[in-house]
């Protein structure tokens, strides 16, 4: 993925425009969006397609986003500079402008990205545990060499286990010459209680993350054959319900690390931020011994106490801002939507979940993290952080846009854009992209949001 650009989306236009000119009475509503810069790189994707998707976007609109912070969002949006914004996080409880619609939009993981030189071995993928992650950023570990850091990052293992029994449902696997095989049986009560679920089977190789090998509806029998892999173990969940975690051999989980004597330099966003909001509201509810206030939009609000002035808290602007200084610097370490640290060449972290397992964020174990969420009547996601799914990333974040149940062309073209955004764009293009596309009771609810867009 090319680096974001501040005028990508403007200059995709400019070029549509030099092929194909548009006559004066078919030029369409410009819709000028702002807000959230986590949303920014999916947002710049969905609108460039938009513009120039005639057989969707009929009216010829135009559609631009300025990638500010979720808090300018809300505040640019409110006072009518933009047409329609963005953010992770609500508006607070008697701010909301009036008709307020909350239309989700797209998920993705909140990724701990670092830059560790002269660790050994050189590329391994760090490992932290939720606390730890709450000490480094709270200030209280304050070396990458520090004892804790040092015992979550030894190479353990993952026993062998060839079958796993749950509800009704068996799951048994076998390594059959270079071939993986797998057989999920379930009985008749559990194909009733799973008759709207999926029985779903991941894989999960050393230092990786979740990637999908079966997704289909329940049945008496469900066969699949797939290529081995040394060091990999497979989640068979129904629905919601993990039946196990099996393993064809004893699998090493992890690789022992060795730290050099560094100090840490802790990143933190200098703008009113969505992320922020989502990455202090994980702390506060996870660790609140830890992280004892409220979450904010503003890392210095969230924070336990002051910031240090001595040069171990820096700060940057927007995920773009983040991403570039950790890049930039040795020791540092940083919360930021994944795709700008993949962008970048940002190593990010496996966080352990409740469940007790490392996982690497990506769009499939942020999938699997919002399926024990919450949609609110008013389309906000209430997230479950004591969700124990094995491959469930634990920090993630749901973008909004936001707009008005008031009627007016604005408002009908910002909805015909929000259909087509969840439709068509998040679904073919928010996996590569590295965010989640909603599913589910989250896609349900928004499209039912966008419904009261422009509606009155």
């Amino acid at each position: 993925m090319k680096l974001r650009r501040k005028f990508a989306t403007v200059a995709v236009l400019a070029a549509v425009a030099s092929i194909a000119p548009v006559s004066a009475v078919n030029a369409g509503t410009s819709l000028g969006g702002g807000g959230a810069s986590f949303l920014a790189n999916m947002m710049d994707i969905c609108a460039a397609q938009y513009n120039r998707n005639t057989a969707f976007n009929t009216n010829s609109d135009t559609v631009t986003y300025a990638s500010v912070g979720s808090s300018s969002g809300k505040t640019n949006f409110k006072n009518g500079t933009y047409k329609f914004g963005g953010s992770e996080s609500a508006y607070s409880t008697g701010t909301e402008p009036t008709s307020l619609v909350y239309v989700p939009l797209v998920g993705g993981a909140i990724a701990i990205g670092y830059r560790v030189d002269g660790m050994t071995p050189a590329n391994a993928q760090v490992r932290l545990t939720g606390e730890l992650v709450a000490k480094i950023f709270a200030g209280q570990i304050k070396m990458w060499d520090d004892p804790a850091i040092a015992a979550a990052n030894k190479a353990t293992s993952v026993a062998k286990k060839l079958t796993a029994t749950k509800d009704g449902v068996t799951a048994s696997v076998a390594k059959v010459g270079t071939k993986v095989n797998f057989t999920v049986k379930m009985n008749a009560a559990a194909r009733a209680k799973y008759k709207n679920a999926k029985v779903v089977i991941t894989r999960t190789a050393l230092g990786g993350s979740p990637k999908i090998v079966l997704s289909a509806k329940p049945a008496a029998t469900l066969p699949r054959s797939i290529n081995f892999a040394k060091n990999t173990v497979y989640t068979v969940k129904a629905g919601k319900t993990t039946i196990g975690v099996l393993a064809t051999e004893k699998v090493q989980d992890g690789v022992t690390i060795k730290f050099p004597s560094l100090p840490i330099r802790v990143v933190s966003r200098s703008d009113g931020s969505g992320t922020t909001n989502n990455f202090a509201n994980y702390l506060n509810k996870s660790f609140p011994s830890i992280w004892t206030k409220p979450t904010s939009d503003t890392f210095s609000s969230a924070f336990p106490g002051s910031i240090p002035t001595d040069g171990s808290f820096q700060s940057a602007r927007g995920n773009e801002g983040l991403a570039n200084y950790v890049r930039d610097n040795n020791g540092s370490i940083t919360y930021a939507e994944l795709s700008f640290l993949e962008e970048r060449g940002v190593k990010a972290a496996a966080v352990q979940n409740p469940g007790k397992r490392y996982v690497a964020p990506s769009p499939v174990s942020s999938a699997v993290w919002f399926e024990a969420a919450d949609v609110a009547a008013n389309g906000l996601v209430t997230q479950n952080y004591a969700n124990t799914a094995g491959d469930a990333y634990p920090i993630n974040a749901i973008s909004y846009g936001l707009t008005s149940t008031a009627v007016s062309a604005d408002n009908t073209a910002v909805k015909s854009f929000f259909s087509y955004f969840l439709n068509q764009c998040a679904p073919k293009n928010a996996a590569a992209a590295g965010y989640t596309a909603l599913q589910g009771a989250a896609l349900t609810k928004a499209l039912s949001q966008v419904a009261k867009v422009s509606a009155g």
